[in-house]
């Protein structure tokens, strides 16, 4: 399995991507993978679905969420092989999806302040099966690039969406501590998503890495679609140095995000064996 590849970070419908859990696990397999998670933002929704098409389709699945973290600038916490039927961790997600709702209510109104009139019938219509609970920022750009307000869904962040921007609004989230607790409350493997958006400073990544991992974090994504092969040695000489396990992703989002494939991260299939004798070791 040495030559083999997975992928530790990739979303479908059930937040902000454009495949259906079903779709993303024939994708897996289109794409070749031996395993795949699907860490959907804060929530677990669709996973069952996942599981069952990746059993069918030959690929080895992982549950997966990925939680957004309080803090200074973007922090995630991608959690993997957490117990989906949690009635703590369930709870927890639950009420994100609620300071969702309230957030999104607040960004259509902030929207509607700025000269762009977007429904929430209209926008549910736009995207059947889902709810205010679920919606991300990215069904907001596509419907603001619908309705000629913005020439893309880059331009919607760029200009209004993104953290910092007039439409941005934040809503109720978790500590990293607090985030990694309900993770491993769960049974699961707490992952520092992406490190390249919080700093890319050596001696910061240093700190916060060992700061993290006192408080139980497993690992960090090494592996990931934008990084520079600077930062993906910086990141796996640090793991090594913390004791903590390298993991990635493509962060993959299908028509969300066009230039970023499913796979892409090339994530060796050693990660996996690597996290199951961690597991193992709980």
């Amino acid at each position: 399995m040495t030559n083999k590849f997975v992928d530790f970070h990739a979303h479908s419908t059930a937040s902000d991507g454009t495949l259906t859990p079903r779709e993303l696990a024939r994708y897996a397999a289109k794409k070749g993978l031996a395993a795949a998670a699907k860490t959907d933002h804060d929530t677990i929704d669709g996973t069952a679905e996942f599981f069952d098409e990746c059993k069918k389709v030959g690929v080895e699945p992982v549950s997966g969420v990925e939680m957004s973290a309080k803090y200074s600038c973007e922090l995630h916490i991608v959690g993997l092989f957490v117990d989906i039927n949690s009635p703590e961790f369930c709870e927890k997600l639950e009420t994100l999806k609620n300071s969702r709702l309230i957030r999104n209510r607040q960004m259509l109104d902030a929207l509607k302040q700025n000269g762009m009139e977007i429904s929430e019938k209209t926008l549910l219509e736009n995207n059947p099966g889902k709810t205010l609970k679920t919606l991300g920022r990215p069904h907001f750009a596509r419907e603001m690039v619908t309705n000629g307000y913005v020439s893309d869904i880059n331009e919607a962040f760029l200009k209004y969406l993104g953290r910092g921007k007039s439409c941005y609004v934040k809503r109720i989230s978790f500590t990293p501590e607090e985030c990694i607790e309900i993770i491993k409350n769960a049974g699961g493997l707490a992952i520092l998503a992406h490190p390249i958006y919080i700093t890319q400073d050596k001696d910061e990544l240093f700190e916060l890495f060992k700061k993290l991992k006192n408080c139980g974090l497993d690992g960090a994504e090494c592996y990931y679609s934008t990084y520079t092969r600077e930062f993906f040695e910086l990141c796996l000489s640090l793991c090594e140095k913390t004791g903590l396990l390298p993991s990635g992703g493509s962060d993959f989002h299908g028509a969300n995000k066009m230039d970023i494939d499913l796979g892409c991260a090339n994530v060796p299939y050693t990660v996996f064996e690597n996290m199951k004798h961690r597991k193992e070791g709980l």
